[in-house]
């Protein structure tokens, strides 16, 4: 694209950009829009190279065709394309609802019918291209993360070598050497940390000097990882782990404040290429082993293996898009992220690193998957169960080493914390009160604190509300715990106030129903969504489109949840979506639409 003059941009104070902004923050709710309007500013920068953008592109129906057959030219994949003419149809449409434009809403609907007619093709070519995928993965089978852990296993030899030459014996080793190392320190934050290249090409020497040693582990944060997502990502190293990378220093050259260096002492350029040439270097086929398949690949087995709160966290570790971030995700706590790395230990067929055996490890010190599989069927785990003693072990015919043994416990431990959490699916408890519960179960040791289960609380999964019992009941009364209907003085008339505190979002769902009145789900009664009053400003609440099941129908019901911690006697309010200029100008004297 950059050859081809495609990548020059519009400046960002254009009108017309700084507009479209505004409209998805403010009345579509997309914080993290920055792509979309560099896209724009990109199609607006094509079809008028010079000046102030403006609309004259919407009769140059030629020149559009033209662009859209550049980007094909250019190599991008067709849902990138389709990504592209997706953006450009929401602009229009936010010029469409703007009424100081003074444009012609013939010329843009039948722009936007154009698009949408080329739009066609490239969708039939990206749908036999995502056909084409899943049937070579029904085909050839989709690789298990112990087959894209291959690399790490084939490689450990060489890198131990490396590592004892330079950490241990301070032997100087050669420019390939140092370079393979390196490789090596990037597959395994991306093999088994399941980390994305970005996450690897950002991470600066500042974050690792950062480094926090939380419950065994050294946990990193990483904040500039070349991705759209707006969360930090994080990385759980053992100790093992750490002391590997401690030799970094070896590559500095310059004063580049990049963690992983190139040989030329620059930062690395592609995390994934990286990872190509080590799978290359020690002769395995690197078409299925790519950071994304991996990924992939352990997202299968947790969500056949773990609870739904382990599941969130893993999300959060794994560091998903904002798009999956909205369902699964939450700002995680360091002994959080901690357990959910020391979790991925009992991912079935995951056989975790340092289990991994090299030529100085004691026979039977290595794990087998299998074995432990045994050893959970001769000994299985429940929470109140008491833990096998080493006898037990020994006669049971497995090994007397703690191997089996610890990992028993984590499984154990594990699912006391689900069952503590599973008792307060909605309702965030008390320190207290969490710690009445424990007491309450009689557990002596391998015990949860109080405060690490309240560090792991989420609120219940949107499909979950959907189906909870508690708010299916309060939808079809209209009878909402913590919410009063209050009058106002005034022109401003009724609005909903609580009556109780309420925590942000990530913490406390707050569900109400927005039906209009009347309707006929709820004849005769008052519905409370319709009384909550406008706010672009200063919003607590914001929608949440689900589906109930009321009266064996599927209805399609508009519920809200706190953006914010709602305190005792504040009105709720939140953003319809609209300004005075909406609606070719029907709305200019409605001054609340301001507030």
């Amino acid at each position: 694209m950059q050859a081809g003059g495609m990548y020059d941009k519009c400046p960002p104070e254009s009108k017309l950009l700084v507009g479209f902004k505004n409209h998805l923050i403010g009345a579509l709710q997309v914080q993290n829009c920055q792509q979309e309007v560099d896209n724009v500013s990109r199609f607006l920068r094509y079809m008028q190279p010079e000046g102030e953008p403006n609309l004259e592109f919407l009769t140059k129906t030629t020149e559009t065709m033209d662009y859209m057959r550049a980007l094909i030219n250019s190599g991008l994949s067709a849902a990138t394309i389709l990504n592209y003419m997706k953006n450009i149809i929401r602009f229009l449409q936010y010029v469409k609802g703007c009424v100081d434009m003074n444009v012609d809403w013939y010329k843009i609907l039948k722009y936007i019918d154009y698009l949408k007619t080329m739009r066609k093709p490239v969708a039939r070519t990206h749908s036999g291209n995502v056909c084409s995928t899943r049937y070579d993965r029904i085909v050839d089978g989709m690789p298990t993360v112990h087959e894209c852990n291959l690399v790490l296993r084939s490689g450990k030899k060489r890198f131990l070598d490396i590592y004892n030459r330079m950490a241990i014996s301070k032997m100087v080793v050669s420019p390939t050497d140092k370079t393979w190392y390196r490789y090596y320190c990037e597959a395994l934050m991306m093999l088994r940390h399941f980390q994305r290249p970005g996450a690897v090409e950002g991470m600066t020497v500042k974050e690792w000097v950062n480094r926090k040693l939380t419950d065994g582990r050294y946990l990193i944060g990483i904040k500039k990882h070349k991705t759209g997502a707006t969360h930090v990502a994080t990385i759980a190293l053992t100790l093992e782990e750490e002391a590997w990378y401690l030799i970094r220093p070896e590559f500095v050259r310059g004063e580049c404040n990049c963690f992983f260096l190139s040989a030329r002492g620059t930062k690395i350029t592609s995390g994934s290429s990286d990872l190509l040439r080590l799978h290359e270097s020690c002769g395995i086929n690197h078409v299925s082993c790519t950071s994304g398949q991996v990924r992939r690949a352990a997202e299968t087995l947790v969500a056949t293996s773990f609870t739904e709160n382990q599941k969130q966290n893993v999300a959060a570790y794994m560091f998903h898009s904002d798009l999956m971030a909205d369902k699964h995700y939450r700002m995680p706590v360091p002994s959080t992220i901690v357990a959910t790395a020391v979790l991925f230990d009992t991912l079935p067929g995951y056989t975790p690193e340092r289990y991994l055996p090299t030529e100085t490890d004691a026979p039977g010190s290595c794990m087998s998957e299998k074995e432990f599989s045994d050893f959970q069927k001769t000994f299985p785990v429940s929470r109140d169960c008491q833990p096998p003693t080493k006898k037990q072990r020994v006669d049971a015919g497995f090994s007397e080493n703690r191997v089996y043994y610890d990992r028993w416990r984590k499984c154990k431990y594990a699912d006391r914390q689900e069952h503590l959490l599973s008792s307060y699916t909605y309702q965030k408890p008390s320190c207290r009160k969490m710690e009445r519960l424990i007491s309450k179960e009689g557990w002596t040791s391998n015990c949860p604190k109080a405060q690490h289960i309240l560090d792991m609380w989420t609120p219940a999964l949107k499909y979950v509300i959907a189906s909870d019992k508690h708010i299916l009941n309060s939808c079809s009364r209209q009878k909402w715990k913590g919410l009063v209907i209050k009058s106002f003085d005034g022109q401003k008339g009724e609005g909903v106030v609580a009556t109780t505190n309420f925590t942000k979002a990530g913490g406390e769902n707050l569900c109400i129903d927005a039906q209009t009145w009347p309707c006929q789900c709820h004849a005769g009664l008052e519905t409370f969504g319709r009384k909550i009053n406008h706010s672009s400003k200063h919003p607590n609440i914001m929608p949440l489109s689900v589906v109930l099941r009321l009266d064996d129908e599927d209805v399609h019901t508009i519920l809200f949840k706190a953006t914010r911690d709602i305190k005792v006697d504040t009105e709720l309010k939140f953003n319809y979506g609209v300004n005075r200029k909406s609606f070719r100008g029907e709305a200019l004297d409605l001054d609340w639409l301001d507030e």
